[in-house]
């Protein structure tokens, strides 16, 4: 506050005494220069005509070299014009000369961001933050700034903040919409994967092959797999349409529908639709439904989950209600740890109850556990992998791992 009142009493110093200067000398008139030029370049700057205003700020600039307000809107007219080097020098002028002047802070944060520098921008937001720890916008740009890293934990703690302090709804649930659902970081992605299991009991090994396209459209993400299984010597093939569909706000749904080609154990049709509905910043309730038909057979398998974000980890628990000629369940459970994006992390995942043995067409008592991961080996090369053992009672043990590379563009 101290550093604020001193900047304020500097101002009015610098104009009381260019009011001075030209009461003494002809030809100058302190009534139509620096208010009025400001009060023209800031209607002008909001207005778009960012050539009219550059010319006001120079001017201003001249009269007053070091002016603040006018460097300020000068660095913002750069960064408009897409000149991020020389807006950066002039919103560094000003917060090495005048600390306290918040709206620097802001500016060059921003100039950051858009010019995709995201470690200077969370530098500058940090230390803004420090100065104004009770100004929403400051934690709403820091959002901004994680989503666009992929550093979705971090976001979310943002937006916290940015609602503690006021920030309005509609802000943080724009904000939340990009975190919510599925986005891709590209608009095209593909990739290839292979599982091998080990299978006891002398039985052949299995295997399964998988390559997928998908496309960002915005508001689908929409991906076309292609999986071939090998069981016990015996292959199918399965033709996949994945997609990820906005609803309303902070709600999107997941559709996937399968088709086996041969019949030879896959169902000729497996259907999955799953709503899921954001509550808050860190809470997602979701409502499933799949249906799998065979030849001979029907199975309905409705769902319910709850998923949680705390700090950077992500909790997730669905219980399934499996309806053949008779009742059954399964329950999911997923815990993922998310490093510094969300293409980094570690997953333990343990699923229990009844399960379906796709190649015998018999359901048995079953429990899995996956430990698995992603690294993002550089910004178009992401690497998945996951081991994994199954125990099917009176039928199979399985050992194994899985392996997939994705390319990005």
């Amino acid at each position: 506050m101290k550093k604020k009142i001193v900047y304020g009493l500097r101002h009015t110093l610098i104009k009381f005494a260019w009011v001075i200067v030209c009461a003494l000398i002809p030809g100058l008139s302190p009534a139509g220069d620096y208010e009025v030029l400001h009060e023209q370049g800031k209607s002008l700057y909001r207005s778009g005509n960012d050539p009219e205003a550059f010319e006001v700020y120079r001017q201003i600039l001249d009269q007053y070299p070091g002016d603040a307000d006018a460097l300020l809107f000068r660095g913002r007219l750069y960064a408009r014009m897409g000149q991020y080097d020389l807006a950066e020098k002039d919103l560094l002028q000003i917060i090495d000369k005048v600390p306290a002047y918040l709206d620097a802070y802001e500016a060059l944060a921003t100039v950051y961001f858009w010019d995709r520098n995201l470690e200077r921008a969370r530098n500058i937001l940090t230390l803004w933050i420090q100065r104004d720890m009770e100004n929403p916008a400051a934690y709403l740009l820091s959002a901004r700034v994680a989503v666009s890293g992929r550093n979705e934990a971090a976001a979310r703690t943002f937006l916290d903040e940015a609602l503690h302090y006021g920030a309005g709804p509609d802000e943080v649930e724009a904000l939340l919409r990009l975190i919510n659902g599925p986005v891709s970081k590209t608009p095209w992605t593909a990739g290839v994967s292979y599982e091998y299991l080990i299978v006891d009991q002398d039985r052949p090994d299995w295997q399964q092959q998988q390559a997928y396209v998908s496309h960002d459209f915005t508001a689908l993400l929409a991906t076309l797999e292609f999986n071939r299984y090998d069981r016990n010597d015996t292959s199918d093939v399965g033709l996949v349409l994945d997609t990820y569909y906005k609803l309303w706000k902070k709600a999107y749904m997941n559709g996937r529908i399968q088709a086996g080609i041969s019949g030879a154990f896959l169902p000729r049709a497996d259907l999955t639709f799953e709503i899921f509905q954001a509550v808050g910043t860190r809470h997602e309730p979701a409502i499933g439904y799949r249906l799998m038909h065979f030849d001979s057979l029907l199975v309905h398998i409705p769902s319910i989950a709850w998923a949680s974000y705390p700090g950077n980890w992500y909790v997730r628990d669905k219980i399934s209600l499996i309806i053949n000629e008779t009742l059954s369940w399964q329950n999911q459970f997923t815990v993922r740890y998310l490093f510094e994006n969300a293409d980094n992390y570690l997953q333990f995942m343990n699923v229990l109850g009844t399960d379906f043995n796709v190649f015998n067409q018999e359901w048995n008592q079953s429990v899995s556990f996956a430990l698995g991961g992603s690294v993002c080996l550089s910004e178009h090369i992401v690497a998945v992998s996951s081991l994994s053992w199954t125990r099917d009672e009176f039928l199979l043990n399985r050992i194994g791992g899985s392996l997939g590379l994705s390319y990005r563009w």
